[in-house]
Protein backbone atom coordinates (compact mmCIF):
# COMPACT_ATOMS: atom_id res chain seq x y z
CA UNK A 1 0.00 0.00 0.00
CA UNK A 2 1.38 3.08 -0.63
CA UNK A 3 1.89 5.81 1.80
CA UNK A 4 -0.20 9.22 2.25
CA UNK A 5 2.29 11.36 0.53
CA UNK A 6 2.55 9.21 -2.49
CA UNK A 7 -0.93 9.16 -3.08
CA UNK A 8 -1.10 13.05 -2.58
CA UNK A 9 1.39 13.83 -5.05
CA UNK A 10 -0.48 10.54 -7.62
CA UNK A 11 -3.84 13.09 -6.83
CA UNK A 12 -1.97 16.41 -7.76
CA UNK A 13 -0.56 14.83 -10.71
CA UNK A 14 -3.63 13.44 -11.88
CA UNK A 15 -5.28 16.80 -11.49
CA UNK A 16 -2.47 18.80 -13.53
CA UNK A 17 -2.85 15.78 -15.90
CA UNK A 18 -6.24 16.52 -16.53
CA UNK A 19 -5.88 20.64 -16.46
CA UNK A 20 -3.43 20.25 -19.13
CA UNK A 21 -5.34 18.30 -21.47
CA UNK A 22 -8.53 19.61 -21.32
CA UNK A 23 -10.12 20.94 -23.91
CA UNK A 24 -10.34 25.35 -24.01
CA UNK A 25 -12.87 27.18 -22.97
CA UNK A 26 -14.00 30.29 -25.43
CA UNK A 27 -13.86 32.89 -23.61
CA UNK A 28 -16.39 36.28 -23.81
CA UNK A 29 -13.66 38.33 -25.59
CA UNK A 30 -11.91 35.47 -27.07
CA UNK A 31 -10.84 36.51 -31.26
CA UNK A 32 -12.15 34.95 -33.99
CA UNK A 33 -16.06 33.85 -33.41
CA UNK A 34 -17.64 36.75 -35.12
CA UNK A 35 -20.17 35.57 -37.93
CA UNK A 36 -19.78 38.24 -40.35
CA UNK A 37 -16.24 37.12 -43.19
CA UNK A 38 -13.25 38.33 -41.47
CA UNK A 39 -10.83 40.07 -43.89
CA UNK A 40 -8.54 38.46 -45.94
CA UNK A 41 -4.80 38.67 -44.04
CA UNK A 42 -2.06 36.56 -44.68
CA UNK A 43 -0.91 34.49 -41.27
CA UNK A 44 0.65 37.06 -39.68
CA UNK A 45 -1.38 39.80 -40.62
CA UNK A 46 -4.56 37.68 -39.50
CA UNK A 47 -2.66 37.24 -35.79
CA UNK A 48 -2.20 40.74 -35.07
CA UNK A 49 -6.36 41.62 -36.12
CA UNK A 50 -7.28 39.07 -33.34
CA UNK A 51 -4.68 40.48 -31.01
CA UNK A 52 -6.58 43.56 -31.58
CA UNK A 53 -9.76 42.03 -31.74
CA UNK A 54 -9.41 40.31 -28.53
CA UNK A 55 -8.72 43.50 -26.91
CA UNK A 56 -10.84 45.69 -28.42
CA UNK A 57 -13.77 43.18 -27.05
CA UNK A 58 -12.93 43.90 -23.72
CA UNK A 59 -13.63 47.40 -24.05
CA UNK A 60 -16.66 46.53 -26.20
CA UNK A 61 -18.04 44.64 -23.38
CA UNK A 62 -17.40 47.41 -21.01
CA UNK A 63 -19.08 49.87 -23.17
CA UNK A 64 -21.65 50.58 -21.81
CA UNK A 65 -20.30 51.34 -18.48
CA UNK A 66 -17.98 53.38 -19.62
CA UNK A 67 -20.48 55.09 -21.66
CA UNK A 68 -22.49 55.95 -18.00
CA UNK A 69 -18.99 56.83 -16.44
CA UNK A 70 -18.73 59.32 -19.72
CA UNK A 71 -22.44 60.59 -18.78
CA UNK A 72 -22.43 60.70 -14.76
CA UNK A 73 -19.90 63.80 -15.78
CA UNK A 74 -23.08 66.00 -15.87
CA UNK A 75 -22.61 67.10 -19.21
CA UNK A 76 -25.03 65.62 -22.12
CA UNK A 77 -23.93 63.87 -24.62
CA UNK A 78 -25.55 63.14 -27.79
CA UNK A 79 -24.40 59.39 -27.56
CA UNK A 80 -26.16 56.09 -27.34
CA UNK A 81 -24.38 55.87 -24.34
CA UNK A 82 -21.98 52.96 -25.69
CA UNK A 83 -18.73 54.00 -26.20
CA UNK A 84 -15.29 52.79 -26.89
CA UNK A 85 -11.79 54.03 -27.20
CA UNK A 86 -9.92 52.25 -29.73
CA UNK A 87 -6.46 54.45 -28.95
CA UNK A 88 -6.87 53.53 -25.45
CA UNK A 89 -7.24 49.94 -26.35
CA UNK A 90 -4.36 49.69 -28.15
CA UNK A 91 -2.58 51.74 -25.66
CA UNK A 92 -2.94 49.55 -23.44
CA UNK A 93 -2.04 46.05 -25.76
CA UNK A 94 1.64 48.40 -26.11
CA UNK A 95 1.44 48.48 -22.38
CA UNK A 96 0.83 44.71 -21.64
CA UNK A 97 3.32 43.50 -25.18
CA UNK A 98 6.42 45.97 -24.21
CA UNK A 99 5.90 47.73 -27.29
CA UNK A 100 6.31 44.78 -29.29
CA UNK A 101 2.86 44.16 -29.74
CA UNK A 102 0.76 44.69 -33.35
CA UNK A 103 1.43 47.78 -35.85
CA UNK A 104 -1.77 50.44 -34.99
CA UNK A 105 -2.78 49.56 -38.28
CA UNK A 106 -3.72 46.27 -37.13
CA UNK A 107 -6.26 47.72 -34.68
CA UNK A 108 -7.54 50.20 -37.33
CA UNK A 109 -8.36 47.10 -39.62
CA UNK A 110 -10.62 45.78 -36.72
CA UNK A 111 -12.45 49.20 -36.10
CA UNK A 112 -12.77 49.50 -39.74
CA UNK A 113 -14.11 45.94 -39.76
CA UNK A 114 -16.30 47.00 -37.07
CA UNK A 115 -17.76 49.98 -38.49
CA UNK A 116 -18.45 48.90 -42.01
CA UNK A 117 -20.63 45.54 -39.98
CA UNK A 118 -22.26 49.10 -38.86
CA UNK A 119 -21.36 47.71 -35.12
CA UNK A 120 -19.27 50.38 -34.63
CA UNK A 121 -20.04 53.93 -35.09
CA UNK A 122 -17.95 57.00 -35.77
CA UNK A 123 -18.89 60.27 -33.39
CA UNK A 124 -19.39 63.81 -35.34
CA UNK A 125 -15.86 65.68 -34.58
CA UNK A 126 -17.89 68.00 -32.28
CA UNK A 127 -19.09 65.78 -29.84
CA UNK A 128 -15.73 63.74 -29.86
CA UNK A 129 -14.12 66.75 -28.98
CA UNK A 130 -16.39 67.49 -26.14
CA UNK A 131 -15.41 63.64 -24.31
CA UNK A 132 -12.25 64.43 -25.28
CA UNK A 133 -12.20 67.46 -23.06
CA UNK A 134 -14.31 65.94 -20.18
CA UNK A 135 -11.57 62.97 -19.88
CA UNK A 136 -9.22 65.49 -19.41
CA UNK A 137 -10.91 67.73 -17.08
CA UNK A 138 -12.02 64.02 -15.43
CA UNK A 139 -8.24 62.88 -15.30
CA UNK A 140 -7.33 66.17 -13.76
CA UNK A 141 -10.04 66.18 -11.21
CA UNK A 142 -9.11 62.32 -10.08
CA UNK A 143 -5.20 63.35 -10.17
CA UNK A 144 -5.09 66.43 -8.15
CA UNK A 145 -2.83 66.65 -5.63
CA UNK A 146 -1.24 63.07 -6.42
CA UNK A 147 0.53 63.32 -9.82
CA UNK A 148 1.05 65.88 -12.51
CA UNK A 149 -1.48 65.52 -15.16
CA UNK A 150 -0.36 65.23 -18.95
CA UNK A 151 -3.19 67.12 -20.42
CA UNK A 152 -4.39 65.41 -23.39
CA UNK A 153 -3.51 61.95 -24.57
CA UNK A 154 -3.87 60.98 -28.18
CA UNK A 155 -6.17 58.33 -27.86
CA UNK A 156 -8.61 60.70 -26.53
CA UNK A 157 -9.80 62.39 -29.49
CA UNK A 158 -10.68 58.36 -30.46
CA UNK A 159 -14.16 57.96 -28.90
CA UNK A 160 -16.29 55.62 -31.37
CA UNK A 161 -20.09 54.78 -30.47
CA UNK A 162 -21.20 50.66 -30.50
CA UNK A 163 -24.38 50.22 -32.01
CA UNK A 164 -25.22 47.12 -29.34
CA UNK A 165 -27.70 45.68 -31.78
CA UNK A 166 -25.49 45.15 -34.67
CA UNK A 167 -22.69 43.97 -32.74
CA UNK A 168 -25.12 41.16 -31.40
CA UNK A 169 -25.29 40.74 -34.63
CA UNK A 170 -21.52 40.37 -34.87
CA UNK A 171 -21.10 38.90 -31.78
CA UNK A 172 -24.02 36.62 -30.61
CA UNK A 173 -22.18 35.53 -27.60
CA UNK A 174 -21.88 39.14 -25.91
CA UNK A 175 -25.28 38.38 -24.73
CA UNK A 176 -23.77 36.47 -21.68
CA UNK A 177 -21.51 39.04 -21.34
CA UNK A 178 -23.18 40.82 -18.02
CA UNK A 179 -26.12 42.63 -17.14
CA UNK A 180 -25.81 45.09 -20.00
CA UNK A 181 -25.45 43.21 -23.17
CA UNK A 182 -28.02 40.55 -21.71
CA UNK A 183 -30.32 43.94 -21.75
CA UNK A 184 -29.73 44.75 -24.80
CA UNK A 185 -30.07 41.01 -26.75
CA UNK A 186 -33.37 40.77 -25.08
CA UNK A 187 -35.11 44.48 -26.31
Amino acid sequence: MPAPRVIRLMSRIRAWWRWMNQEPQPTIWGPGRATIAYPELRRAGLAAFHRCEEYLLREIVDARSWGRQVDSRGVPFPTNGWLVMPGRVYAALMDDTRGTGPEPAAMDAVVGWLAGAGALQALPGRTRADIASSNVADRRRDSAGYAPDDGSRGWDDDTWQVDPDRMLVVYPHLADANTDWRRAASA
